[in-house]
């Protein structure tokens, strides 16, 4: 039997070769399979177990899920949202098409209202998800609701450190584009004229980068970088994940230490991929180390519902 690493990184060599046209990004399939790995080697055994992913984008988490486990169940808004960083559950059906994906079902829906029943669930696993959800503790009832007594929810959110990296980022594109923009007063004037036309019909897709200035802008729901500054800290995402008491978390740690990372990213995505192939088992390793695991760009929780069995059918 195949490896979990071997079986993940199948779906990121068809992807890479064959599905060119659906990356969001340069790199986005690799990076995306080293990040799925980390989660992996942190998850419980999923062979068995029928997962829910929220927030599934164009599927290709789900897609390695779906090599993993028995079933999924993957789920998004239907439709495209630049604002909600939602692609549209079109790209998803499309590219579990082309790999011939036959045990994941498709469902558009929102995480504040799941339409599955109790405790239908053996994980839920959600990867950047919970900060572009306005009401998040409507969406962890659902969670809870949802997941069998003992089910996982395997959430990964990002942190205080990514914001900080989001001012090098910001600026540089600030910079990158001020330079763009200047050198395109050297050309002819209907090259200009179609550059200018692109970037109006950009602004009424998406929210403007400068409802911020001269902080970034926000990455999730909130409106402000200053908001997400303050709710993204470990114990603030912890604290909401417990729920009370509805929650046990069994595993916190961060997945993505290296400061490369988000420094050399924006600028050079492909070395950046090749960087945390190189340092993803020692970032993974020094992850769980106290302090240490706060200076990452995100925060690998994972908790158990300690819903009682007598309530479930």
């Amino acid at each position: 039997m195949q490896s979990k690493k071997v079986q993940l990184m199948s779906i990121f060599q068809f992807c890479r070769e064959n599905c060119s046209e659906l990356e969001r990004w340069p790199s986005y399939y690799h990076r995306r399979a080293l990040e799925m790995q980390s989660y992996v080697d942190l998850m419980p055994e999923t062979k068995d177990m029928r997962i829910l992913e929220l927030g599934c984008g164009i599927g290709y988490q789900s897609a390695m899920l779906a090599k993993i486990s028995k079933s999924v169940v993957a789920s998004d808004l239907p439709n495209e949202s630049v604002a909600d960083h939602a692609p549209g559950m079109d790209v998803a059906a499309q590219l579990h098409k082309q790999l011939a994906i036959n045990n994941v079902t498709l469902i558009p829906c929102s995480a504040e209202e799941l339409p599955f029943e109790d405790d239908s669930m053996e994980m839920v696993f959600s990867s950047h998800v919970l900060e572009h959800i306005p009401n998040q503790q409507k969406a962890l009832n659902e969670i809870y609701r949802v997941l069998k007594p003992g089910g996982y929810h395997v959430c990964i959110v990002p942190v205080r450190f990514e914001k900080l990296y989001a001012f090098i980022s910001f600026y540089s594109y600030l910079i990158k584009a001020t330079l763009n923009r200047i050198s395109k007063l050297f050309v002819k004037d209907k090259v200009v004229q179609n550059s200018t036309l692109s970037v109006e019909i950009n602004k009424e897709k998406s929210p403007s980068i400068f409802r911020s200035f001269p902080f970034p802008p926000p990455h999730g729901y909130s409106n402000h970088f200053l908001i997400e500054w303050k709710e993204w800290g470990c114990t603030r995402w912890r604290n909401k994940v417990l729920m009370g008491a509805k929650f046990n978390v069994i595993h916190q740690s961060t997945t993505q230490l290296n400061p490369l990372l988000p420094l050399v990213g924006p600028i050079f995505p492909i070395l950046s991929a090749k960087i945390h192939q190189a340092s993803r088992q020692l970032e993974l390793q020094m992850g769980n180390l106290p302090f240490i695991r706060t200076l990452g760009i995100n925060t690998v929780i994972i908790a158990t519902s300690n819903k009682p069995i007598s309530n479930a059918k």
